[in-house]
């Protein structure tokens, strides 16, 4: 279905030809300096600037040192594209260009929600009503860590922020809108919205490009990002069109990664002593995995890669060479765009940290797991002096050392505020010329996982992204959310809240990286009930499958165990997943897989009956008399006019579930 452009002396409106959505009353603001002085100028969208012309319209102004031209194409769906140029005689710095408008999704009243998809890896992920709040850590160092500082939420109800898309749904109209980037990914797209507390008054939604002090000279043009807007009546289909249209041929057939991870059992006291027991199970245990993975803890410094502590006295070319004996890609783990105070690179390159205002090292944040000086700082991935320090990392780590698996952790410390040595190219492509430079030195055969990583920029050159924030052997990090405030507080409930609302990235853009399982039944505080929640939440989706556990540990039913997981977790890697919920909670809790599975949680802290309207979500997909088994137990349920009854649930515990048609039910 099209869109309809009705550009008016009063206002600019677009409407959808077949869905009751409309946005209208358009009007922007660009943002600029120029020397000492700050530039905040409208844009006006009426008759007089903007020409239409079919189903495309183009909104000119020519602002004091900028000229802006924006078009807008209405074909099957809204495409914003766009220029900027510096017509003036000196260089200026982009700030942002903000665009704003009104919508109306469906006649009449409505309860309306917003879906915001975070800045990273480990950033909030989840919908909102109006009558929520978007919480922001209390301490910068926690907001710097693991969420944008410039696109922050305001706090006050109903008005939320989001990250490369969002969605906005009428839930009682099932009518949905999403607004997305859609190519180049140059800049940061951020988008923002105020939903009314009345329903039947229009929402306020604004469309941020960011630009973060990219400098255009005199005379020069920078590219907008592509901008699309879809509108649909299925919550998962929107997503579904979404990234089939961003997705990068090929960019995710790679076989799914499966293994080993040290983090979530020594941290960062790992030792060679440590990684050869645990080579020595897996050769007696004869897994079936591909990776090993050595996470944190080897390196002398973060900043430092070649250069090993004393846990590891005959460094980590022989530790590659004991995985690869069982059977193993090698992977490690590094931390390439920051660098603590600490470090040799620290001290003598300090040329090579982002700078702020006063020239002061910009922040990157503080890890608790390296000790009370554990902050750390952002490195410059245009400077030739770094760039060439890359290459020679890599090229150690990948060609002489041996690990075919790289884990680039903490890579938004390359996206950071402030002045870096070639200011002509933004924050978000300062990103993508770290990920290239790793690339091209690594070759194209070694895995690249991004983490910590933001999205946008990441499109197309990694092969797999972690989706949640790190996996924790404990449910809710209570003290830390309610006393600092901290929406993203590392936890397992919050991890499993990620991959589900992301699950529809997988296997478009990217493989996703849930984290890793922790089966252990000594050392967690997980319950066995929420040890098996975070193992469905991974198979459901699809995603990447590694352990984290000290494996001579592990009783033998923990690894009988493993085989049925890995072998679920690679038939739903073959499916599509859908969370059908995403929009009404915060964390969904109805999962579907289009290889036929179906996962159900109880995210609430006290037993419950789980009655699951699939009618609602999957009435195409259902029979009356369909029926489902539970993967884990064999128990039996059967759908009775569109309602799946699980019974009681416990706290925190989860049912995963194939479908059964019903001419092959039992008696």
């Amino acid at each position: 279905m099209s869109w309809n452009l009705r550009p008016s002396q009063r206002a600019f409106t677009i409407q959808h030809a077949g869905y009751s959505v409309e946005l209208t009353r358009w009007n922007g603001l660009l943002g600029y300096r120029v020397g000492y002085r700050d530039y905040r100028e409208p844009i006006e969208f009426a008759l007089g600037s903007a020409g239409a012309q079919g189903d495309k319209a183009i909104v000119t102004m020519e602002s004091t040192c900028v000229s802006v031209r924006l078009a807008f194409d209405v074909h099957g769906q809204v495409r914003i594209t766009g220029t900027l140029r510096n017509h003036s005689a000196e260089d200026l710095a982009l700030d942002r260009l903000a665009l704003t408008t009104e919508v109306r999704l469906g006649s009449g009243t409505g309860r309306h929600s917003f879906f915001k998809n975070g800045y990273q890896s480990w950033s909030e992920t989840r919908s909102f009503c109006a009558q929520d709040r978007e919480l922001v850590p209390l301490l910068h160092t926690m907001t710097v860590l693991q969420d944008n500082p410039r696109n922050l939420s305001s706090q006050k109800r109903g008005e939320f922020t989001s990250d490369m898309f969002a969605v906005l749904g009428n839930l009682e109209k099932k009518l949905f809108l999403l607004l997305g980037q859609a190519g180049g990914f140059r800049q940061f797209i951020y988008i923002k919205t105020t939903l009314a507390a009345d329903e039947s008054v229009a929402s306020r939604l604004e469309l941020q490009f960011d630009f973060v002090g990219q400098v255009l000279p005199a005379g020069g043009q920078v590219d907008l990002d592509a901008v699309v807007i879809i509108a649909d009546d299925h919550a998962n289909r929107i997503q579904d069109r979404y990234f089939d249209l961003i997705q990068i041929d090929g960019d995710s057939s790679r076989d799914l990664p499966t293994g080993w991870c040290s983090w979530y059992y020594y941290y960062a006291k790992v030792s060679e002593r440590d990684v050869r027991e645990n080579l020595d199970a897996i050769r007696a245990r004869k897994v079936d995995w591909r990776h090993f993975v050595l996470d944190d803890g080897y390196e002398t410094a973060v900043g430092d890669w070649l250069s090993t502590n004393d846990r590891f006295p005959d460094g980590l070319a022989p530790i590659a060479a004991s995985i690869r004996a069982v059977g193993l890609t090698p992977g490690l783990w590094i931390a390439p765009f920051i660098a603590r105070r600490n470090s040799r690179l620290y001290r003598e390159h300090s040329e090579w940290l982002l700078r702020d205002d006063k020239g002061k090292p910009v922040l990157a944040g503080w890890n608790p797991t390296w000790g009370l000086e554990g902050r750390f700082y952002g490195l410059d991935t245009t400077h030739p002096g770094f760039q060439e320090q890359l290459r020679e990392w890599i090229q150690a780590i990948v060609h002489t050392w041996g690990f075919r698996y790289l884990k680039l952790d903490f890579t938004y410390g390359a996206c950071l505020y402030g002045l870096a040595y070639d200011r002509s190219l933004s924050a978000a492509e300062r990103l993508a010329l770290g990920y290239t430079i790793i690339r091209e030195a690594a070759g194209e055969d070694v895995f690249i996982l991004g983490c910590g990583s933001p999205l946008s920029p990441a499109v197309g050159l990694v092969d797999a992204m972690r989706v949640g924030p790190d996996v924790a052997p404990y449910w809710f990090a209570k003290y830390r959310y309610y006393l600092t405030r901290d929406p993203h507080a590392l936890c397992t409930k919050f991890a499993i809240r990620n991959v589900l609302n992301r699950c529809q990235m997988h296997r478009r853009l990217w493989i996703n990286d849930p984290d890793c399982l922790l089966l252990r039944d000594t050392d967690t505080k997980l319950t066995p009930d929420e040890r098996m929640s975070l193992v469905n939440a991974v198979i459901i989706s699809g995603g990447m499958y590694f352990i984290s556990d000290r494996l001579t540990q592990l009783v033998p039913r923990t690894w009988k165990r493993m085989d049925k997981i890995e072998r679920l977790v690679r038939e739903c890697d073959q499916g599509r997943p859908w969370a059908l919920d995403y929009m009404e909670r915060g964390i969904p809790e109805i999962v579907y897989n289009s290889k036929g599975y179906l996962a159900v949680f109880n995210f609430v802290d006290r037993t419950i009956h789980k009655r699951v309207p699939l009618n609602a979500y999957l009435e195409r997909r259902l029979d009356q008399r369909d029926w489902f088994v539970d993967v884990w137990n064999s128990d039996l349920f059967i759908v009775s006019d569109g309602i799946l009854d699980l019974g009681q649930m416990r706290a925190h515990s989860s049912r995963l579930l194939k479908f059964q048609a019903s001419a092959a039910m039992p008696i």
